[in-house]
């Protein structure tokens, strides 16, 4: 019977010692999950958008939230927050035990959880690692969440997350945003009442916006200041005088982004830099300084939609036709202007980066920077006589103004101001299709082009960008740059994410460029495409229009030594043809734009491998001083070497009576010129000798 005994007491010593076991281990789980950290709670932060100039564009969100640190955030502020919230922060650990308790009696006498007794550091437990569903189960996690910020992070830590968290209304989170929401000022400018009034919205933004309820937000602010008051934190006096402070509201406005096709380009670019991250300008509170220059844009913007004709509106009410405008700085490649259409409200199609359109005579360039490579010079002279051409059975045959009796030598340099259509495809069959096609992609055309003789006119399509870039190594010098919408990317700390540096590639010779850049200049003067805008836009600057077939698309490609722009006119489904050819629809506004942002005149540089030649203007041999000549510029080495043979001139003396060279007895000689060649080489022989009366008696009378 002992025995039975002993053995049941041994069973409950044993039981109770496995439950103590248990109970530690346990226990010692618990405390090793709660000396575990946290994820630091991470917060969608807004993305600020920066142009050139450090002025703000815009902001990328999902949650509208640009970070505050404690030390930028007014004591007074915190103080409201406090004594509004959760008065006894700094005592607690995470958990205060007469609110939690007085809560739960109220809760369970009313079986609700209706009774919140949540400090800070619950709030931010609940707000960031849990959901807001009301349970038991929920309540209980947020309590263990919140001991577990307490070990691990500083009070001022917990308080500025919780600062920065919380949502205000209107989509504005965390206080720096919610100051700018409602009074459009930075913390620092806040008074005393419209901080009492932001710290009292997280309670119920809806219920005490003063945009949607002023009497319900006013009873907000007022006891906010009295908790304060309850508090210690301000005097009866101070209180009387804030609580009659006005609140300067700035009133809720939906702001239109300004650029945003430019915007859409950057989140693409972006989107390339972050592969990993595809929606980071939305969460990741990045500082974006961009190549745009806000000021530039909205020049860009007025002379765009004031030199657009409007013909009609489409079915979607957009008005057409439409089009796009880029401005570059040629020598780094950032877009300092973008637009891709008149209305991004009613279409967000971006024409800039994805209309395809044929560039008609503004691809001419690209084919003459072809042919200075390859041994042509800007005096190099072809016949414009209209020339067929079979392809297979179609007979091709361009014409220069639909004149089919042009004729004549015509020099590189005037055939591309004119934009000769019949020289033009001259020089293609010359160098061969294949041979442009190359110097195209080289120059930054990635689109397919056809591979016909019609590619000399522009029958390939292009879009706009791709376009004015394969005209940069034009502008520049010859360096092919890739455009880019981003100088440098930040993260909200300031540590630099990314910094833009220019891929510059040598494509073309420094002299090419310049020599074409010169031909160029002319599309502005008389006999040039572009001569009616020359008079308006008066600093040194090259350009190229482009019309296509009946009127359909216009263009303008033109630059001055700081700044390229390309413009592209044309409705979208072709509904209209345009009132007019690229002259009198994109190249004026290309011109209003350019002498809106053009500051100062300078001419472009000559680089070291050019040459300048007096060249006669009939001949184009090498001029002498009796030819009709102009300059002209020339690579070192393809210069013309021999002088003109039809007005050389050569000074001879010959006689007056038979204008030959004098003979022993010409008596009377002058000085004349002669066209070399054409000049005497025979002797007179016309002239006799003088018989003398001395010399006639001699014969006589000396032996």
């Amino acid at each position: 019977m002992n025995n039975v005994s002993s053995n049941n007491t041994t069973l409950i010593i044993n039981w109770k010692v496995l439950c103590l076991l248990l109970m530690m281990v346990i226990m010692g789980l618990f405390l090793v999950w709660l000396y575990l950290p946290l994820p630091k709670p991470e917060m969608p932060l807004t993305t600020e958008i920066y142009d050139r100039n450090q002025q703000l564009i815009t902001t990328f969100y999902r949650e509208n939230r640009r970070q505050a640190n404690l030390s930028e955030i007014p004591d007074f502020l915190i103080k409201a927050f406090l004594a509004v919230e959760d008065h006894r922060f700094y005592q607690h650990h995470g958990i205060n035990p007469g609110r939690l308790l007085k809560a739960a009696w109220y809760d369970i006498a009313n079986r609700s959880l209706a009774q919140g007794a949540s400090t800070i550091t619950q709030q931010l437990a609940k707000n960031t690692y849990l959901t807001q569903q009301r349970t038991f189960k929920r309540k209980l996690k947020e309590l263990f969440y919140a001991l577990k910020l307490e070990l691990h992070l500083s009070k001022d830590e917990i308080l500025e997350l919780y600062l920065n968290q919380i949502y205000f209304g209107h989509g504005a989170y965390g206080v720096k945003v919610a100051a700018e929401t409602y009074f459009n000022k930075e913390l620092g400018e806040l008074n005393q009442a419209e901080m009492a009034l932001l710290a009292g919205l997280p309670k119920g933004p809806g219920i005490y916006s003063p945009y949607t309820n002023p009497e319900a937000a006013q009873k907000r602010l007022l006891l906010t200041l009295k908790r304060m008051l309850e508090c210690g934190y301000i005097t009866e006096t101070e209180y009387q005088n804030y609580a009659k402070q006005p609140l300067n509201l700035s009133g809720l406005s939906s702001r239109r982004r300004p650029a945003p096709y430019f915007l859409d380009l950057l989140q693409d670019e972006i989107a390339g830099i972050f592969t990993a991250e595809p929606g980071i300008i939305y969460t990741g509170g990045l500082i974006i300084e961009t190549t745009l220059d806000l000021n530039i844009q909205k020049h860009a913007e007025q002379s765009f939609l004031n030199g657009l004709p409007k013909l009609a509106n489409d079915r979607h009410g957009l008005v057409q036709p439409q089009g796009a405008l880029i401005a570059l700085d040629p020598h780094t490649g950032e877009i300092r202007a973008l637009i891709g259409g008149t209305d991004y409200n009613k279409s967000q199609f971006n024409r800039a980066i994805q209309a395809k359109r044929q560039p008609g005579s503004a691809f001419k360039p690209l084919l003459f920077a072809t042919a200075l490579s390859k041994g042509y010079t800007l005096a190099s002279k072809i016949d414009r006589t209209p020339k067929t051409y079979l392809i297979g059975t179609v007979a091709y045959r361009p014409l220069d103004n639909n004149n089919e009796f042009t004729s004549g030598q015509m020099s590189l340099r005037d055939s591309l101001a004119a934009s000769s259509n019949v020289v033009a495809v001259k020089i293609l069959e010359s160098l061969g299709i294949e041979t442009v096609l190359h110097e195209a992609t080289r120059l930054g055309i990635t689109s397919k082009l056809p591979g016909q003789l019609s590619l000399a006119l522009g029958s390939g399509e292009v879009t706009p960008l791709e376009l004015a870039t394969a005209y940069l190594p034009l502008a520049n010098g010859g360096y092919r740059l890739k455009p880019t919408t981003i100088k440098r990317i930040r993260d909200h700390n300031g540590k630099i994410l990314y910094q833009r540096i220019s891929n510059r590639e040598l494509v073309l010779n420094p002299g090419v460029s310049y020599l074409l850049t010169q031909a160029l200049t002319g599309v502005f003067k008389e006999g040039g495409t572009a001569a009616n805008i020359g008079k308006y836009f008066t600093k040194t600057a090259a350009g190229k229009t482009g019309t296509t077939e009946a009127n359909r698309d216009a263009w303008f490609v033109g630059y001055t030594p700081d700044l390229l722009t390309c413009v592209f006119v044309g409705c979208d489904r072709y509904e209209r043809p345009l009132p007019g050819a690229a002259n009198r629809i994109a190249a004026p506004i290309w011109a209003n734009f350019m002498n809106r942002v053009t500051t100062r005149n300078t001419e472009f540089p000559i680089p070291d491998n050019i040459v300048k030649v007096p060249i006669c203007k009939e001949t184009g041999a090498k001029a002498t001083p009796d030819c009709p000549n102009y300059s002209e510029f020339f690579l070192i080495g393809t210069e013309p070497m021999d002088y003109c043979y039809q007005h050389r001139h050569i000074q001879l003396r010959v006689c007056r009576v038979s204008n030959l060279l004098p003979g022993p007895h010409c008596r009377q000689t002058t000085e004349r010129k002669f066209i070399f060649g054409q000049q005497p080489t025979a002797i007179c022989d016309q002239c006799q000798p003088k018989i003398r009366i001395f010399d006639w008696l001699q014969r006589f009378f000396v032996p």
